[in-house]
Parts: structure tokens; sequence; C-alpha cells
């Protein structure tokens, strides 16, 4: 158990880490797509599943899929912004 709780406050700390590091950048909707889905799966496996408790699981669960919601706009974003240049150019 204290090797999970270990694991899970490492991934917590370098999402954190890789976050803010976007974060001082500018880059706010990438910080969001980093932080998120870590801070969900945390609460998923630490509220959730070790814990039993149903809240946490679901607002874990439900920082994941916004998390990846973000990341997935943002490659849509960028592929629709790629295809504009090429027809364009």
């Amino acid at each position: 158990m204290r090797i999970a709780m270990a694991l899970m406050v490492l991934m917590l700390v370098l999402g954190s880490v890789s976050a803010v590091g976007h974060a001082r950048k500018g880059r706010w909707a990438k910080a969001a797509e980093v932080f998120l889905p870590v801070l969900g799966g945390n609460l998923v496996l630490f509220g959730g599943v070790e814990q039993h408790l149903p809240p946490l699981f679901w607002l874990g669960a439900l920082l994941v899929v916004t998390g990846l919601g973000i990341e997935v706009l943002s490659l849509w974003r960028a592929r629709t912004a790629e295809q504009r240049q090429k027809t364009s150019g």
C-alpha cells in the first residue's frame, strides 16, 4: 500500500511540475490537459478504489474526461489549422 501511495504522489508531483511549466509559458490549455487527468487519476485510485468513496471516484473520472476532452479539442484545432495552411498555400 505504501508503494501505491508513493507512486500516486510521484505521479501528482510530476504532473504538477509539467503543468506549471506549461502555465508559465502561457499555454494554459496544455497545462490543463496535463494536470486534470493526473489529478483525476489520483482521485479515482485513492478515493474511489482504495477508500471506496463514490463521489471522489466520479469526480476523478470527470476530471480525467475533461482533461482528455481538452486534449482532443486542441488536436482538432491543430489539424484544422494545418489543413487550412495546406489548402491556402
